[in-house]
């Protein structure tokens, strides 16, 4: 077996000067990277010459022109708009083209149904909201949670319920008075989470 002799041997090598793509051991010294800083005048004024050299691309800042001013015969004046009085819109009616209100949806009803961390109505409440679902039938919709099922519901499954009514009132197209109702009740007529 031949042996460079002018290779040192790798475990003779004091610790740290072990070369980079070897494995660390512990206890060696981690090799650092050497800074040198190479500053100078020349490079600052090779800095300056390439930032003057890319701004002489552009031309220098100028002051706005006065011609651009209130009375420029390029522009038109400015004119009010009309609130509708001249097209014939009367009191409470949209002008043509304006935007009609979309009717509300299940999601409008839910945001109000759970404002102030609120459930549902409480029992009495509920049943009046549920005579006010058109075409009910024996077990649709699910009947309101009231009597001996409202204290062994949990809240969860009360909210479930009524949103399964707010569907039920939008799929027949009577969502509208029913959120009219829920907007409706105070505060004190909303169970509320954690209420008992």
């Amino acid at each position: 077996m031949s042996t460079d002799k002018n290779k040192p041997d790798k475990d003779k090598r004091p610790r740290g000067m072990r070369g980079l793509d070897e494995p660390y051991i512990r206890g060696d010294v981690l090799p650092s990277p050497v800074a040198i800083e190479m500053n100078s005048e020349s490079a600052w004024d090779m800095w300056k010459e390439a930032h003057a050299a890319h701004e002489a691309k552009f031309a220098d800042t100028a002051p706005m022109s006065v011609t651009t001013l209130p009375g420029d015969p390029n522009y038109a004046a400015t004119e009010p708009a009309s609130l509708g009085a001249e097209v014939g819109v009367g009191p409470g009616e949209a002008p043509p083209g304006a935007a009609k209100a979309k009717p509300p949806t299940v999601d409008d009803a839910m945001l109000e149904a759970r404002k102030n961390n609120r459930v549902c109505p409480i029992p009495a409440r509920w049943q009046e909201l549920y005579q006010m679902l058109p075409d009910r039938k024996t077990h649709q919709p699910t009947p309101p949670l009231v009597g001996a099922s409202w204290g062994a519901t949990p809240s969860i499954s009360k909210r479930m319920c009524l949103r399964e009514h707010l569907e039920w009132a939008e799929s027949k197209g009577t969502l509208d008075p029913v959120l009219a109702f829920l907007k409706r009740l105070p505060e004190g007529e909303w169970h509320h989470m954690g209420d008992g």
